[in-house]
């Protein structure tokens, strides 16, 4: 038995050594995005910090909850203007950024600061002194409940 929790412990350490160090620090309160019988969608602005590469990223970190006893399904296109490209959208005619959640009675997703999340929830804002110098100036997203 000793050997098994040795074993735990070595691949743990071994794990945290090779992983990104990111932090993320929330800013504000949540935005409700969508909230519709039972189904909701909140947007927490973000600080991600990637410590190894020394770069700070804002991003709106989105849920979703199915608070209901039932499964739900939504269709969601998520609709984004940067501040570089003179008013326009700059996802909504790209299908890309159309994406269908199927969530199980009381789920919730959640997206996070790690490139290992849905990347649908988390949706870029701006990097503080770095390579990308665009900042999102509006979000809107359309859902569609499907069931």
């Amino acid at each position: 038995m000793t050997r098994f929790t040795l074993l735990v412990f070595l691949l743990a350490i071994a794990s945290i050594s090779f992983g990104q160090k990111i932090t993320a620090t929330s800013i504000g309160n949540p935005e409700v995005l969508y909230k519709e019988n039972g189904v909701s969608i909140t947007a927490q602005l973000t600080e991600c910090k990637n410590e190894e590469r020394n770069e700070i990223m804002h991003f709106k970190i989105l849920t979703m909850t199915n608070s209901n006893t039932a499964p739900a399904a939504l269709k969601v296109r998520e609709d984004m203007y940067y501040d570089t490209d003179n008013g326009q959208c700059r996802t909504c005619d790209n299908p890309e950024y159309t994406f269908n959640f199927n969530l199980e009675a009381g789920e919730v997703k959640s997206g996070n600061c790690y490139s290992d999340s849905n990347p649908a929830l988390a949706v870029f804002v701006s990097m503080k002194d770095g390579h990308y110098k665009e900042v999102l100036s509006d979000f809107k997203m359309n859902v569609v409940r499907l069931h």
